[in-house]
């Protein structure tokens, strides 16, 4: 299993929020219409950035200002799969077109990466606990 992340910023003369409503309530569907793209992937996560964090003085503070306003992931069994998808009629005749629509085609940063690796966190039902 290999993910696909992107990080996506939003076309200028956009506001963060009508971006993510977009993608979340237009392409979304899109995506669920297009068997072309989605019979390769075995799942698409939408995770809409509300912030940042930054350093000011030494000290970690909150920040609205980031590089990108949403994060998709991917997953697909292998690159030849999402390179499938990717290539598939249904995401170039329509999914980028709608992508086109909201996202700055200049500003994407992809990432391909393989395992992940639960280490921990406060809810052990969530797969670890640092305990």
């Amino acid at each position: 299993m290999i993910k696909v992340l992107v990080a996506g910023k939003r076309k200028p003369g956009l506001s963060r929020h009508q971006m993510q409503h977009h993608a979340l309530s237009v392409h979304a569907d899109l995506v669920k219409s297009a068997p072309g793209f989605w019979q390769h992937c075995h799942r698409y996560v939408q995770n809409h950035v509300i912030g940042g964090f930054g350093l000011a003085d030494g000290q970690l503070v909150t920040t609205d200002a980031t590089d990108f306003d949403v994060v998709a992931e991917f997953w697909f069994d292998s690159t030849d799969s999402a390179m499938k998808a990717w290539t598939s009629d249904d995401y170039l005749n329509l999914l980028r077109p709608d992508e086109l629509k909201i996202a700055d085609s200049d500003a994407p940063f992809l990432m391909l990466y393989g395992t992940e690796h639960v280490i921990g966190g406060s809810d052990p039902a969530m797969r670890g606990s640092f305990s």
